[in-house]
């Protein structure tokens, strides 16, 4: 489960824009957010709050052996008005990543810059309204922006102090500097030992990125070794910064990339490729354009494969979204270099809220056959009823997107991860009043040993509950959230 900060990180990218999908460190999101969760440790109590809708607060407590905390902050000057921040109010699908619907890339939208804070003192200035986002300037012929139009740029500042010593403070600097480009800088301070004259150990990461839709450049460059690099990302198809007045939809998307990176210090090289193909919402509907409406259904998944040349691994990705409750993800590794193989499977389960009588469905097989889109090819043929399909509705069927609706509805779900050498983690989250509760247990080989003599073939010399030398519970934690 995504901290509130994250959270808010993320509705900070929704209100200003920024596609998240159209980036190289994006590729394999989908897979990811199925097969790589991490569970709790231990107890963990987070209290968060929006105290205004450009600042909010979150406070943390950990019991991992000692008392462990931490106190964050963050300000916008992008009004979180339409957020919701109540835990009660928090739509569990998007705290709780899973199945990430890709999108068609867009050209990116000339709303980059909002009102000032002050508003209301000058009401001569077009574009600028009391209480809410700004026009945004009309675009010149030259593709620049009005100047006459009042902008602010989109500027985001986060910082967390994590508790007890050493603290280690971490603070996040975002600002849009166009509408097609965005600049980050993220500094990570720890203090030294106690008693140490030494200067706390700093670094920053500087991320310059610019994207316009057809294809993305992120540029990087951290302190540590003085480590430059970048990533780019090309979207195959039709460009969406040239208007196709009645082109047919997009029904898939094909994304190749790379990234290389170079420390001129430690003489360190590093490179990777990648490629992505998904499906799009347009791919779950019916073609209503044809003449008898023409089925095109499909079952939303992406596929991924990376390759990083120096170190001789190759991965591939299959995440498959079955039904809007259920999704299933895999993933296998193989390096060249030392014949070592990495095989990983997942699956997530939502639940959603029990529907009341009169919204009840009269066939729990609906979702399939909306799914295969039986069109009844019959009603044009006398006396051919029978054939008929009735559960078929009479108009076309709408595409099978994450609706505010559907995310409101769910409110539970089960996530199920294995690997190779049997190690599972089993996460539970959802709402319990009006908390967000987070529960995991992860088990390794121990708890699967079939003889006593595998099981003290382990080499684990710690003991969690099994057979003598053997040590099944990799860990145990619950994670409790309350925000207002």
């Amino acid at each position: 489960m995504l901290d509130f900060m994250d959270y808010i990180q993320l509705a900070f990218a929704e209100a200003t824009h920024w596609n998240r999908d159209n980036s190289y460190s994006s590729l394999t999101t989908t897979a990811q957010s199925i097969l790589d969760f991490s569970t709790p440790e231990r107890l963990r109590v987070h209290l968060s709050s929006l105290s205004t809708p450009h600042f909010a607060t979150s406070y943390t407590l950990g019991t991992v052996g000692l008392l462990d905390g931490s106190v964050s902050y963050l300000f916008s000057t992008v009004p979180f008005n339409d957020t919701s921040s109540q835990s009660a109010l928090i739509p569990l699908r998007k705290i709780s990543p899973g199945y990430r619907q890709v999108h068609k890339p867009t050209t990116p939208a000339h709303t980059w810059a909002w009102d000032s804070l002050l508003d209301g003192i000058n009401f001569n200035i077009p574009g600028l309204r009391e209480g809410s986002r700004s026009a945004a300037g009309q675009e010149t012929e030259h593709g620049a922006v009005d100047s006459d139009v009042a902008q602010r740029k989109a500027t985001l500042l986060h910082a967390s102090l994590q508790l007890p010593p050493p603290t280690t403070l971490n603070a996040l600097f975002v600002r849009r500097m166009s509408p097609t480009m965005q600049l980050s800088l993220a500094v990570c301070s720890t203090q030294g030992p106690p008693l140490s004259n030494s200067a706390p150990q700093a670094s920053m990461l500087a991320q310059l990125s610019h994207d316009t839709g057809k294809y993305s450049n992120e540029y990087l460059f951290s302190t540590d070794n003085a480590l430059f690099g970048w990533r780019g990302l090309w979207n195959f198809g039709p460009d969406p910064r040239v208007a196709r007045p009645g082109a047919p939809p997009q029904l898939s998307l094909l994304s190749a990339g790379a990234e290389a990176y170079y420390s001129p210090i430690s003489s360190l090289i590093g490179m990777s490729t990648g490629i992505r193909f998904t499906t799009l919402p347009p791919a779950t509907e019916v073609l209503s354009s044809s003449t008898p409406p023409a089925p095109i259904s499909t079952f939303p998944y992406t596929l991924t494969l990376t390759l990083t040349p120096i170190t001789g691994s190759l991965s591939t990705t299959y995440s498959l979204r079955a039904s809007p409750n259920i999704s299933f993800s895999s993933r296998f590794g193989f390096n060249v270099y030392s014949w070592e193989s990495e095989m990983v499977a997942g699956c997530e389960l939502w639940r959603r809220k029990a529907k009341s009588s009169s919204e009840k469905s009269d066939d729990d097989l609906e979702w399939a056959r909306r799914k295969m889109r039986l069109h009844d090819f019959s009603a044009s043929l006398p006396g051919s009823s029978v054939l008929a399909d009735s559960a078929q509705p009479s108009s076309p069927v709408k595409p099978e997107t994450e609706t505010e609706a559907e995310t409101e509805a769910s409110d539970s779900v089960v996530k199920i991860r294995v690997d190779q050498s049997w190690n599972v983690r089993i996460l539970w989250e959802g709402r319990v009043k009006e908390l967000l509760v987070s529960a995991g247990v992860g088990l390794g080989p121990g708890s699967f040993s079939t003889s006593p003599s595998a099981a003290s073939g382990s080499g684990s010399s710690q003991s969690g509950g099994g057979a003598p030398g053997s040590s099944f519970w990799r860990g145990v934690g619950v994670s409790v959230l309350y925000s207002s």
